[in-house]
């Protein structure tokens, strides 16, 4: 992965060898967030990259799935369903 401008924003660990990195940059000029898996700290190919600017709809599908379906009010995401 080659990001421009890359930040760790946050780490979630699994295990003494795997953990999930947060990351945001720059990526063909485009604002990314990545989630990726690593072990014993080299990326793997698992993971996503979304543009920033599609971050508000996915953090609205999580919400739900944290919160419960009919407990979140949010905007209207009918993109995924």
């Amino acid at each position: 992965m080659s990001l421009k401008d890359e930040e760790l924003r946050g780490r979630i660990a699994r295990s003494a060898v795997d953990e999930i990195m947060i990351k945001t940059g720059r990526y063909w000029n485009i604002d990314i967030v990545d989630i990726r898996w690593y072990k014993d700290g080299k990326h793997t190919s698992k993971g996503i990259r979304i543009n920033k600017a599609e971050l508000g709809h996915l953090y609205n599908i999580l919400g739900r799935i944290v919160d419960g379906e009919q407990k979140r009010s949010r905007e209207n995401d009918t993109e995924s369903e």
